[in-house]
């Protein structure tokens, strides 16, 4: 499977689940936060992952992913960072919106 293959089945879909069926919760002041924290994650995640690579703790097979790379890290990878981070994000917005009135 693909590198992106996966992000599609296994974060994009759910990710479009969520916005479906929570969009009425979904506004601008509401995923505010997720924005900050994309920042964070990029910040914190990009120089460790790049140096894990670059040291060869771990690597990427030339087949499995679009061959476009920023660093040492494929463009999947950093698409990985910030779709995970709103999979997660959405998910906790969804459960907040079980529970906490708007």
């Amino acid at each position: 499977m693909t590198y992106a293959r996966f992000l599609g089945l296994f974060v994009v879909l759910p990710i479009l689940f969520l916005v479906v069926r929570y969009r009425k919760t979904l506004t601008a002041r509401a995923l505010a936060p997720l924005g900050l924290l994309l920042i964070v994650v990029y910040a914190a995640t990009s120089p460790w992952d790049n140096l894990a690579v670059k040291w060869g703790l771990w690597g990427f097979d030339p087949e499995r992913i679009w061959g476009i790379k920023l660093g040492y890290l494929p463009l999947e990878e950093y698409l990985f960072f910030g779709l995970q981070t709103l999979l997660v994000g959405l998910w906790a917005r969804a459960r907040l919106a079980r529970v906490v009135p708007p």
